[in-house]
């Protein structure tokens, strides 16, 4: 069944492709390859330069209005492009811009009370045990070895 229409489809292809080429001949170079009452009102050929020129002009006008219009539209479609991206920024890009920066300031509080109540801390207690090793180091002479050198015998 599937060969059938397949059949049936290109021979209604190649009756229209005919048609549409008997319709060019006999339109444009006079040639009789369609009956005349097939198309009764058929249009000659031009037979001047200036009615090539006229047709050519005529066709020229309709394609720019045809572009004028596509402009037309296309710039209708960008300026409701350019609308609807706003508003999207407006409904849904501002408010998560306003809920990140909450959240950088939660970070920037949660760092600088780390760094108060955790590091300053071990940093004072790391900078008095340096400071008390110094200076028991320049009272007495300590071995090397108290003042962080694993070596015996050798001093810094």
């Amino acid at each position: 069944m599937r060969f059938f229409w397949t059949v049936v489809s290109a021979a209604i292809l190649l009756l229209l492709g005919y048609l549409v080429l008997a319709w060019i001949v006999d339109g444009y170079f006079g040639g009789n390859i369609a009956p005349s009452w097939l198309e009764p009102d058929s249009w000659d050929a031009p037979d001047s330069w200036a009615e090539w020129r006229d047709i050519v002009i005529v066709f020229g006008g309709i394609f720019a209005a045809l572009a004028l219009l596509l402009i037309c539209v296309l710039l209708a479609a960008l300026v409701f492009l350019v609308f609807t991206l706003r508003r999207i920024l407006e409904r849904n890009v501002a408010p998560a811009v306003d809920s990140l920066k909450d959240s950088l300031d939660n970070v920037r509080g949660t760092t600088e009370f780390a760094g108060e109540t955790v590091v300053s801390p071990i940093i004072r207690v790391y900078s008095v045990v340096r400071g008390v090793r110094a200076g028991i180091g320049a009272v007495t002479n300590f071995p090397s070895r108290v003042r962080g050198n694993r070596r015996r015998g050798r001093r810094r």
